[in-house]
């Protein structure tokens, strides 16, 4: 990629979009940011990211190369369509590439946001250079990419990487995915408020001392960090289901690397402990002794970057 030329970037998630000018070293030369519509209109959605991104591109005052679209949904990278998305609904079954592209006239690739995250990660962040490495994103749910030969695993269907739904407890919580037990269920962000939650009722009302701190996993965290028992305790049963979800990847994929980010990631050093333990009890030694446990390093700009990278190497026809 020539040093004049960069590429539009995007990150669309169910609250915000944001879109991004980007070189091809990564330096963000222009951003924009918006709301996401939430009409429930494809219409609505399609228009505000080709507004921002003419936007982008007005502001810059030359055309990009390429377009990347980190959405948070499965989708399906060879043909550029949405399969489901939780989030967005109204993008489910679309081809939400070439319907962007016929608009701006530039080629549009889809990512995942999880996958573009890791992608992030592994091209200016915590696994820069390890070409085999995990994402695990622990947000209201738990997402995941995976780098394999030093490149983006998506599996026959663009799938691959739904860390948040391997099984850890059987006949577990129902999961939004229709099965039970899935790890999203048991360390997600979303899961500590319902462990603490379900800690406090088995230990009788919450004292009158924490009255005042909402049980959000913000305030789980606080109350963690004032020593407060079943808060730590929330964190540590977090962390155990974790690591076991970790540990069958671990004896799957053998990774050098496991980036861990997303809001929940803040509670690393509660949870740490316990997902390491966890990890030493069920995966193969050698493996388990080998792999790296990191905290992801480049926050919300993860998912845009990564989303810069596709679309770049695209431009490289790599």
């Amino acid at each position: 990629m020539r040093e004049n030329n960069y590429v539009l970037a995007a990150d669309v998630g169910g609250t915000n979009l944001r879109v991004a000018g980007i070189t091809g070293d990564g330096n963000i030369i222009h951003q924009t940011s918006a709301d996401t519509p939430q009409t429930g209109s494809a219409e609505d959605l399609i228009d505000s990211i080709v507004r921002n991104a003419e936007s982008c591109i007005a502001a810059i005052g030359r055309s990009p190369q390429a377009f990347g679209l980190a959405i948070a949904a499965l989708v399906n990278t060879s043909e550029g369509r949405v399969l489901a998305s939780p989030n967005l609904p109204e993008l489910d079954g679309l081809e939400l590439g070439p319907l962007i592209s016929s608009r701006l006239k530039i080629p549009v690739l889809l990512e995942n946001d999880a996958t573009a995250a890791g992608i992030g990660e592994r091209w200016l962040g915590a696994s820069k250079h390890v070409d085999n490495s995990i994402f695990v994103t622990i947000g209201t749910g738990i997402g995941g990419g995976l780098i394999l030969d030093g490149r983006p695993y998506r599996g026959v269907d663009g799938t691959a990487g739904e860390i948040g739904h391997i099984l850890v407890e059987p006949g577990g919580a129902e999961c939004g995915c229709g099965s039970r037990g899935c790890v999203e269920q048991y360390a997600s962000a979303t899961a500590l408020v319902r462990i603490a939650k379900g800690l406090i009722a088995s230990d009788g009302p919450v004292p009158a001392d924490q009255v005042d701190v909402p049980l959000t996993a913000k305030g789980i965290y606080e109350l963690a960090v004032g020593g407060e028992a079943f808060a730590i305790e929330a964190f540590r049963v977090m962390g155990r289901y974790l690591g076991i979800a970790l540990a069958d990847l671990i004896n799957v994929l053998n990774p050098e690397m496991i980036v861990i980010g997303g809001g929940g990631s803040g509670g690393w050093d509660f949870f740490i402990a316990a997902m390491q333990s966890a990890i030493r009890e069920n995966a193969f030694r050698d493996p388990a002794g080998r792999v790296k446990l990191v905290r992801a390093s480049l926050g919300d700009a993860a998912g845009i970057l990564g989303a810069a990278r596709v679309a770049i190497d695209r431009t490289s026809g790599s």
